[in-house]
C-alpha cells in the first residue's frame, strides 16, 4: 500500500470530523449566519476555484457533457444540499459528536446498500457481510441516539446543546433526514459520471477530472442551503449580525471551516487514487471511522457531554464502538464484491 496515500486517507478522516468545530467560535452569530457563510465559501467559491485551476476547458466540459448526466448531478446536488442543511441544524440541536455519528452512520449504511441493489451479481459472502455491517451500523446509530436522549434527560435545560425531550426529538429527526439525504451525493457521482469522463477526454488527469462534477454537485447543494438560511436571515433579521464588530473574525472562522472541508475532499480523492484498488475497501472505512471518532473528541473537548453522567457517556462509547465495527465489516464486504 502507498504510505503517502494512506496518510492522506487518515488526514481526510481527521479533517472531515473537524470541519464544524470552528463554528463554535462564532457565538454572537446565529446558526444561519455561520452556516450561510461556510456553505458559500465551501460549496461555491473553493470548489469552483479548484475546478478552474485543475481542469482544462471547464465550460466546454459542461456544455458538451450529456444533458441527462448534468441534470441528474444538479438534482442530486440539490437533494444532498437539503441533507447538509439538516446536518448543520442537527449539530446545533444535538451536538457535533452525536450529529456526526447519526448522519455518518446512516449515510454509510444506505450508501453501502446502493451498490448491492444495483450490482448485476452478488456473491453470498459479500451479501452476508454487507447486510451484517448495515444492521450493526443501524444498531450503532440507535445506541448513539439513546445516549443523546440519556444526556438531555439528565441535563434538561442545562444541556449545552439540547433543551429537553422535545428539542432532542426534533434534533434526532433532523439528523435522520440529513443522513438519508446525504446519500444523494454518491448518487450524483454515479449518475453524473459522464461529466467526469468528458473532463478526462478534454485533458484532465484522472485525479482532477472529478473536480468539475464536484463543482456542480456542491454549488447546487449551496442553493438548497441558501434558500433556508436566507429565509432565517430575513425572517429573524439576523442578517444584521453580519455588521457586528466580531463579523470579520467570524468570517475568518467560516473560511477555516470551508478550507478544512475542501481539504478533506482533496486529501481523500488524492489518497484513494494513490492506493488504487484498495480505495473502497480500506480508504472509505478509515475515513468514516476517523470522522466519527474525531467529531466525538471535538464534542467532548467543547463540553457537549459535560455533566451528562456516566450512563450516557458509556452508552455513547458503546455506540461509537458499534459504528466503527460496522465500518470494518463493510470494508471487509467490499473486498468480496
Amino acid at each position: 500500500m502507498d504510505d503517502i496515500g494512506f496518510a492522506l486517507i487518515i488526514l481526510a478522516g481527521l479533517l472531515q470530523g473537524s470541519f464544524v468545530a470552528p463554528m463554535k467560535a462564532t457565538k454572537k452569530w446565529e446558526w444561519e449566519n455561520a452556516w450561510f457563510a461556510f456553505t458559500f465559501l465551501g460549496l461555491v467559491v473553493l470548489p469552483a476555484a479548484v475546478a478552474f485551476l485543475t481542469v482544462p476547458h471547464v465550460g466546454q466540459v459542461l456544455s458538451t457533457s450529456p444533458p441527462r448526466s448534468v441534470l441528474l448531478a444538479v438534482l442530486f446536488g440539490l437533494g444532498w444540499g437539503c441533507g447538509s442543511a439538516c446536518f448543520g441544524l442537527g449539530v446545533r440541536e444535538v451536538g457535533m459528536g452525536l450529529a456526526f455519528s447519526i448522519v455518518s452512520g446512516l449515510t454509510g449504511a444506505l450508501g453501502s446498500l446502493i451498490p448491492w441493489f444495483t450490482a448485476p451479481s452478488k456473491s453470498l459472502g459479500y451479501s452476508v457481510l454487507l447486510w451484517t455491517g448495515v444492521l450493526v451500523m443501524l444498531f450503532g446509530v440507535g445506541v448513539c441516539a439513546r445516549a443523546g436522549h440519556e444526556r438531555d434527560k439528565h441535563l434538561g435545560s442545562a444541556s449545552p446543546v439540547g433543551g429537553g425531550k422535545r428539542r432532542f426529538s426534533v434534533g434526532l429527526t433532523i439528523c435522520i433526514v440529513g443522513g438519508i439525504l446525504s446519500c444523494f451525493m454518491n448518487l450524483g457521482f454515479v449518475y453524473g459520471a459522464d461529466v467526469t469522463r468528458r473532463a478526462a477526454a478534454l485533458g484532465a488527469s484522472p485525479t482532477n477530472a472529478p473536480n468539475v462534477l464536484w463543482m456542480v454537485i456542491m454549488s447546487c447543494g449551496f442553493v438548497a442551503n441558501a434558500f433556508y438560511c436566507g429565509y432565517l436571515l430575513v425572517s429573524k433579521r439576523s442578517w444584521e449580525k453580519y455588521r457586528i464588530p466580531e463579523a470579520v473574525p467570524y468570517f475568518g472562522w467560516a473560511l477555516v471551516m470551508a478550507l478544512v472541508w475542501e481539504g478533506n475532499l482533496i486529501a481523500y480523492a488524492t489518497g484513494a487514487n494513490k492506493i488504487g484498488e484498495l480505495g473502497p475497501s480500506v480508504g472509505w472505512p478509515v475515513v468514516l471511522s476517523l470522522t466519527v471518532i474525531t467529531s466525538n473528541l471535538w464534542g467532548t473537548l467543547t463540553g457537549e457531554w459535560r455533566g451528562a453522567g456516566r450512563r450516557a457517556a458509556m452508552i455513547m462509547v458503546a455506540g461509537i464502538a458499534l459504528l466503527v465495527s460496522a465500518v470494518g465489516i463493510l470494508g471487509w464486504a467490499s473486498t468480496k464484491a
